[in-house]
């Protein structure tokens, strides 16, 4: 009698198991990388943590004075600090350049023990030394304001400590905490220190109140952003979730316009079909500072972000969701979209058309 036992399996049933296997490494994968990304987002939140933490700090030692948001130092001129008399330095004690403490890192770094990793854990070599991390090439943002171009440029023992002083993580709110401090005519002068304000959009005569230079006079702390997720963008117009978690960090954060002035925006017309002539090279769209692997697409796009002026604006580093610390040192995680209201901004903004200029 002839054997009719089969061996093996057929055709059919190979791709039936191929197919099965397929889509379980398909659900594994997908379960990994969520879990990686919220792995990172949970790690973003406690760096920011420590920074609201030193910021507190500061203002604790300084009778409630909030840390003042960039002190501009002019080229080849003397800056704030200089008018100031005020000096910084580094862990082992050496004075850093004025230049590198322009903006908020160095000065708030004592009150971290210098710790590197709040505000750079999010590079692959976060972990170097603060006073040897160093700014080159590969790390050039697009375009930072003239006034900290002698950073780029810096050599020497004036170039330790860039990548800190112009890629942390996180921005500050400097614009309306602490505050954005000029060099005019020789002395130091707070931007919007004497602006005309209104909570109807149309501007009044009462002048003053809106920049916070101490707690107490944060009307509600635990609505008012400090510290945000961001990144420095020229002027564009892209795919929000195109972005990827290796854009490099901004020292400072601003909302979606300053005063009348329109920062960043969702929707409209794509910049470069609007105005060919405006097109943006390669290299300004490869912000990126590492080999650019981009980050899994959010699911539902929220749309095109339009960048209006050159400017550090809010970035969803992981996932589609910004860390933003409010002044009450609290953290949380929100959708970019949430933070184009101006009075999570500006402490005295009672309205979501408050608006200020000259």
């Amino acid at each position: 009698m002839k054997n009719t036992r089969r061996f093996g399996f057929t055709l059919i049933e190979l791709l039936v198991v191929i197919a099965i296997i397929g889509i379980l490494v398909g659900l594994v994968g997908a379960g990994l990388t969520s879990a990686i990304s919220n792995g990172k987002s949970t790690k973003e939140l406690n760096r920011l943590r420590q920074i609201l933490f030193a910021w507190t700090i500061y203002s604790g030692q300084f009778d409630d004075q909030l840390l003042p948001g960039f002190l501009e130092k002019p080229i080849g001129q003397p800056g704030v600090q200089e008018a100031w008399n005020v000096h910084y330095k580094n862990k082992i004690g050496a004075e850093l350049a004025s230049d590198l403490c322009q903006t908020y890192t160095w000065r708030l770094a004592p009150y971290l023990d210098y710790n590197i990793d709040p505000f750079l854990g999010y590079r692959s070599d976060g972990q170097e030394k603060m006073d040897n991390s160093t700014y080159e090439p590969p790390f050039t943002p697009c375009n930072y304001p003239v006034s900290l171009m002698p950073l780029v440029a810096a050599s020497g023992n004036a170039a330790n400590g860039v990548g800190a002083a112009l890629q942390p993580a996180f921005g500050y709110n400097a614009f309306y905490l602490g505050g954005w401090w000029e060099m005019i005519s020789g002395a130091p002068k707070l931007r919007f220190g004497n602006d005309r304000y209104s909570q109807d959009a149309t501007l009044g005569t009462a002048r003053g109140r809106i920049v916070a230079r101490t707690i107490g006079s944060i009307n509600k702390p635990s609505d008012i952003i400090a510290f945000s997720a961001s990144t420095f963008l020229n002027q564009r117009s892209e795919t929000y979730s195109d972005f990827n978690e290796y854009f490099a960090g901004a020292p400072w954060v601003c909302p979606d316009r300053l005063g009348a002035d329109l920062i960043w925006r969702f929707g409209g017309v794509d910049l470069n079909e609007a105005n060919p002539s405006a097109s943006l090279s390669p290299t300004d769209r490869a912000l990126a500072f590492l080999n650019p692997i981009p980050a899994p697409k959010m699911q539902g796009d929220i749309g095109r972000l339009i960048v209006d002026k050159d400017q550090a604006i809010p970035f969803a580093r992981y996932g589609r969701k910004v860390a933003i610390g409010m002044a009450d040192g609290s953290c949380k995680a929100t959708g970019i979209t949430e933070l184009n209201d101006i009075r999570y901004w500006a402490p005295h903004a009672e309205s979501a058309v408050f608006t200020h200029g000259p």
